[in-house]
This record gives structure tokens, C-alpha cells and sequence, in this order.
């Protein structure tokens, strides 16, 4: 028996769109037990249990066979018990935790022929992008890119004395959706923007640069046009930027959203906070203290 622990994780960073991730103190644990013949069983708990399939539908079933097919391995018999403190479908990474759980998870069961550079592989393949998947992989705050389904990562540490607050709404939004929402071209104007900012946002975060960090979080290729699907996102930021209190990005598609703050959260921004969600329609909002994590994937063997 052993159990897989994958923490979540906040893709885009605002400018880093498709690019940078940063991994968060929010987890996904599975508990695995090899079983003899080839049934395969899966039960979940926490975040997600009532939507989560919990049979072959399963993201972390489907990623522990995908690593089988690739083997060659015939495969085993199964059963797991998983619990998550990761929001589902809210912008925090839960499907790339039960990819890499689930990667992780199938080749140590199918004895562990595959090394961690061909299992990122196939966790991307599988996710999508790496933005996700490498932080949940390596900790920390990543830059990373696929090339030819080979993986390229920069991993870095973050700011320690950097207050975050993550903002959950009630309402999800789904990724594919998200993703429809965004222009097919941008100008040149815009993509010049972008890559300033990416470019001074990893040299900031690299030399522990907190208000080059600041003046980087800012985009024109996709959170202008998903926050509009996210009620109090565009009230947030201008907040929190005629205040001069720090910035708010999207966490990965929405409707999370991130607040980098210079000074350490209080009762009375988090009451004017509160305020602006219900303004905009938002009557429940869970408004969470995170920390930055420096590792990724971890397994526990009992």
C-alpha cells in the first residue's frame, strides 16, 4: 500500500498565459492498494465527492491505465481511497492533481519502468498544456513549455513574504469553455505587452524583486476577456490597485481568483472584499490564506 500526495496549483500568473505555474498548500491524496486479479475500485471524499466519477471515468483511473497502455503492462487489480482540498473545476489545478497522482500511481504499480521525465510526458499529454502539471510535478513556481512532447521547465522559489489570498466562488467554470472565450489573433501591441511583462515577472520572482513582481501582473491575452465571466474580478482589481494594497489575477481559467497583497491581510480589506463580491452578485465567496509550496508529488509507502 502506499498514498500519492499532488498539491494544487495556479496556472498563467496573469501574463504567463499557457506558461507559468505556481504550486499552493491545497492537496490531492490518493491511497493505493495492489489487489489480486484485475478489478478496479475508487472512492473519493472531500472536494469534488458528489460530481467526481468514481469508476473507469475516473481522471485518476483513466492516467494510471495510460501509463499501463504505454508499458505494456496488463495491468493489476486496484483499489483506492482519494480526498481532496482542491476546489474542482475552480482554476486550482484539481484535474492535473489526479493526472499525476494517477501517472504516479500507475508506474509504481506496473513496477516503475517509466522515469519522471517520460511520466511528465504523458501527464501533459493528457492535461493539455504543463502550466498545471510540471509545478504539481517539482513544487515551487515554474516556467515551463512543450516542444516535440519533450517538456522544458525552469523551476524557481517564490516570495516568502508574500500575503496571498485565494478567492473561491460558489460557481464553476469549465476550462474548455474558458478557453472559447478567447480571441483566435492579438495585435502585435498586445503581444509585445505580454511578453514584457512574462519576461520582467520571471526576472522579478528570480531575484526575489516583490514590486517588479507587482508592476508585472498584468495581461491582454486572456484575462480581460474571461473576467468577464467572473462576477467581481474587474471591481477587485481596480480595489486593490487605487488602494495600492497589491493585485488580483485569475487562477488558471477562473473563477478563482488570486490576491498578491504588499501588506499581510486584515478584517477590513477582507470586509470591503466581501463587499465587492456581493455587489456583484456573489453572496457566498470563501476567501482562503495560501503559501507557496516547494515540492511537488510526493509517495508515502506503508
Amino acid at each position: 500500500m502506499f498514498e500519492v500526495c499532488v498539491p494544487a496549483t495556479s496556472a498563467n500568473l496573469s501574463c504567463g498565459f499557457d506558461v507559468l505555474g505556481l504550486t499552493l498548500d491545497l492537496f490531492y491524496i490518493v491511497q493505493v492498494e495492489e489487489r489480486e486479479g484485475f478489478d478496479i475500485t475508487i472512492s473519493h471524499v472531500g472536494e469534488g465527492e458528489s460530481e467526481i466519477p468514481q469508476g473507469e471515468k475516473n481522471i485518476f483511473v483513466q492516467a494510471v491505465r495510460t501509463v499501463w497502455k504505454e508499458a505494456k503492462f496488463s495491468g493489476t487489480g486496484m483499489k483506492a481511497k482519494s480526498r481532496s482540498t482542491i476546489p474542482v473545476k475552480r482554476g486550482l489545478g484539481s484535474s492535473a492533481a489526479c493526472v499525476v497522482a494517477g501517472v504516479t500511481a500507475g508506474n509504481i504499480l506496473a513496477g516503475n519502468p517509466f522515469k519522471d521525465d517520460v511520466l511528465m510526458r504523458l501527464a501533459t499529454l493528457l492535461e493539455g498544456h504543463p502550466d498545471n502539471v510540471m509545478p504539481a510535478f517539482v513544487g515551487g513556481f515554474v516556467a515551463t513549455f512543450l516542444d516535440r512532447e519533450k517538456i522544458y521547465f525552469k523551476k524557481y522559489d517564490f516570495f516568502s513574504d508574500l500575503e496571498m489570498i485565494v478567492c473561491i466562488p460558489p460557481y464553476q467554470l469549465s476550462t474548455g469553455k474558458m478557453r472559447k472565450m478567447l480571441p483566435q489573433c492579438y495585435s502585435r501591441r498586445d503581444v509585445v505587452f505580454n511578453l514584457s511583462r512574462i519576461a520582467h515577472l520571471v526576472g522579478s520572482v528570480a531575484m526575489c524583486d516583490r514590486e517588479g513582481f507587482f508592476a508585472a501582473l498584468e495581461d491582454r491575452v486572456h484575462e480581460p476577456y474571461r473576467g468577464k465571466w467572473i462576477k467581481g474580478y474587474f471591481e477587485v482589481k481596480e480595489f486593490l490597485d487605487t488602494q495600492g494594497l497589491g493585485k488580483v489575477i485569475i487562477s488558471g481559467s477562473g473563477p478563482t481568483l488570486i490576491l498578491f497583497l504588499r501588506l499581510p491581510w486584515n478584517s477590513s480589506v477582507e470586509k470591503e472584499i466581501r463587499k465587492i463580491f456581493y455587489a456583484a452578485g456573489v453572496d457566498e465567496i470563501q476567501l482562503k490564506k495560501v503559501s507557496w509550496v516547494n515540492t511537488g508529488v510526493k509517495v508515502v509507502v506503508s
